[in-house]
């Protein structure tokens, strides 16, 4: 079949995810709109009362970046932080709004890819997909509170403590703080997700959970080593802090599609 021949079989399909497509970037555009507008007296009245105008997306990052550097963890730590050059400002303010209009779109997106793919799946595919779901979902945001929570200060005072050693006051442009807290979360919580992504798969019979649970060793190991490229702390402490929870939930997945394998064998 040539290219224009498999197109022309598929055009119905282009067409309805290029809808579905458009629909998303309508609301991602208007979410990016109200994100860089919208003040941030609509959360904090005492910005209201004052006078001051400042973008939500802007309130939003500082309130993220105070509660990092307020953490336990960061206890007598302390950073002092520069522009780096004039726009850093601005480039801060739209990033944020950028991104805190994904974390709106994202349902949406959810939603629209469903429909798209829904009509295309087998019943026992759509009931293990909806089964998972929560799962997933869950798994995100528990990594992405604990990369917030937990990754990512401790992260931050181990390299303050290292910077110590050779009597250096870290001085970092807050940009790089802040997509530094950003990508750290955002890895975190992905990362997170990989074991009951991998836990569906196995339901539907794309992986097999003998090969598995064989080679599991190694791929804790490679757990390990992602870890390690998502927190490069200069240490083992962060990588292990981000990779235990992950094997253990891992081990946890194998387990129940061993013991699913078994039950199915059983009939």
């Amino acid at each position: 079949m040539s290219l224009s021949d498999f197109v022309k079989s598929y055009e119905k399909h282009f067409k309805e995810l290029a809808y579905r497509l458009r629909r998303v970037a309508i609301v991602l555009f208007i979410s990016l709109l109200l994100m860089l507008s919208l003040p941030a007296s609509a959360l904090n009245p005492e910005t209201f009362m004052s006078g001051l105008y400042t973008p939500l997306s802007v309130y939003l990052v500082n309130m993220i970046a105070s509660s990092v550097l307020s953490s336990p963890f960061m206890k007598n730590s302390s950073i002092i932080f520069i522009a780096g050059h004039l726009s850093m400002g601005f480039e801060i303010w739209f990033s944020a709004s950028l991104f805190f209009s994904l974390l709106i779109t994202i349902p949406v997106l959810i939603h629209e890819l469903w429909k798209f793919v829904e009509p295309g799946l087998y019943e026992h595919e759509k009931r293990t997909l909806r089964r998972i779901f929560l799962p997933v979902l869950g798994s995100f945001v528990f990594g992405c509170l604990f990369g917030f929570f937990i990754l990512v200060p401790i992260i931050l005072r181990t390299f303050i403590a290292i910077n110590l050693w050779f009597n250096v006051q870290p001085i970092i442009t807050y940009a790089d703080f802040i997509h530094f807290i950003v990508s750290t979360i955002i890895f975190s919580g992905a990362f997170m997700t990989t074991p009951i992504i991998v836990y569906g798969l196995i339901l539907i019979g794309v992986l097999p959970v003998d090969s598995l649970l064989k080679y599991r060793i190694p791929l804790y190991i490679g757990i390990y080593v992602v870890a390690a490229i998502i927190t490069p702390d200069g240490g083992c402490f962060g990588s292990a802090i981000l990779a235990t929870p992950i094997i253990c939930l891992f081990e946890l997945v194998l387990q129940l599609g061993k013991r699913k394998k078994g039950k199915e064998l059983r009939k």
